[in-house]
């Protein structure tokens, strides 16, 4: 994709223009730093509520670089990601689904889990969004500090 744009007088402007075109790689190293800052803290935040049974979702969260670095995606691989971000209200799962998990904790079974989930749900555990929450100042402030100077 080429980027074409004529601006005729307003010389301030128009350099002002030019280096912000020429400051991408600064953006888009800024982008990919923050992304990386939210992985970092949203892995710690499940250690710190000793989430980690396998270490399978805290590993399958994963950045992805969008729209050629200026953007950024951000999230677990794993499946039940969601369910340990947001919790669940009671329900009865699949016992197949925790059958290999409740082996994994010495139990025969995996009924007496799906029953406990049945009565009392999942209690949420955030990890995602309050990294991002964490993060999306910081990277404000960076971008700002970035924009005033290529306007100076």
């Amino acid at each position: 994709m080429k980027l074409k744009y004529t601006l005729e007088g307003a010389e301030n402007v128009k350099k002002a223009i030019e280096e912000l075109l020429a400051r991408e790689k600064d953006v888009k190293a800024e982008v990919m730093n923050s992304a990386l800052n939210i992985q970092k803290e949203a892995r710690k935040r499940l250690r710190d509520y000793e989430a980690i049974d396998t270490g399978h979702l805290r590993r399958s969260i994963l950045v992805d670089s969008l729209e050629s670095g200026l953007a950024c995606e951000i999230g677990p691989t794993a499946g039940y990601g969601p369910y340990v971000e947001f919790g669940t209200r009671p329900h009865f799962p699949p016992p197949d689904a925790l059958e290999a998990w409740a082996r994994h904790h010495g139990f025969d079974s995996a009924w007496p889990i799906c029953r406990a989930i049945a009565e009392h749900g999942v209690p949420e555990k955030p990890y995602l969004f309050p990294a991002l929450d964490g993060e999306q100042r910081k990277f404000i402030e960076r971008l700002e500090k970035l924009l005033e100077e290529a306007l100076k």
